[in-house]
């Protein structure tokens, strides 16, 4: 068997650990992770683990979640807006919507929680069926140009993001929009170098088994 890092859930010889950069993000995360993906090797939610300090995990497959005491804690945490970060239709797009508008979804003393699914499209949309809290939250999503650079994944739609791209996508948009802070030294870049790491590794493992995580 390989050696494996715990820390990073990699095989020693793609460990991330020593080059991530942790930081506190000024609005607040958490990843509903389905169990498949929480042994994938390949998957960003342990990326987004193990750059966010202040990041929430949940294991679950929507079943159970709604009555889990640490998810309805931190839905009635005073201090912030829970959402639902998700793309579909009716969703308050961060990227065109005015401040009034986000002034009214998020008030100035409240920070906004993003809540994302992490798994592959078809079970993130089971885990929300089998989720009345987590799909009813205001559901937000933003624009982007650039497609997911998963070079080894194939999205639905061109729309579509990993879900570090996607967390990394609203740090950049909230800091433009004027309503959020970015890391003081671009902490959350490294999350996206990371990642092509990892898509460049497997990319070259698939060509060439002996290849080595750089």
């Amino acid at each position: 068997m390989r050696e494996f890092c715990w820390a990073c859930h990699r095989p020693t010889v793609a460990c991330f650990c020593t080059i991530t950069r942790p930081f506190t993000s000024f609005a607040d995360f958490a990843i509903i992770v389905h169990p498949y993906e929480v042994r994938s090797t390949v998957g960003t939610a342990w990326i987004l683990r193990r750059s966010i300090s202040n990041i929430k995990w949940f294991r679950s497959k929507g079943i159970g979640l709604d009555t889990d005491p640490d998810f309805l804690k931190l839905l009635s945490a005073p201090e912030t807006v829970p959402l639902l970060l998700f793309p579909g239709p009716k969703t308050f797009n961060l990227s065109l919507a005015s401040t009034e508008d986000w002034r009214c979804l998020v008030p100035k003393s409240q920070r906004p929680l993003f809540f994302v699914v992490d798994g592959t499209w078809t079970q993130a949309h089971a885990m929300l069926r089998k989720s009345t809290l987590l799909r009813n939250l205001p559901r937000v999503s933003f624009e982007t140009n650039h497609p997911s650079e998963y070079g080894f994944k194939i999205q639905p739609h061109p729309d579509c993001l990993s879900s570090v791209e996607g967390v990394h996508r609203v740090i950049e948009i909230l800091a433009t929009r004027g309503w959020g802070e970015l890391p003081a030294r671009r902490e959350h870049d490294q999350m996206i170098e990371i990642f092509r790491h990892m898509v460049k590794f497997q990319l070259e493992q698939e060509r060439n088994p002996r290849t080595h995580f750089r």
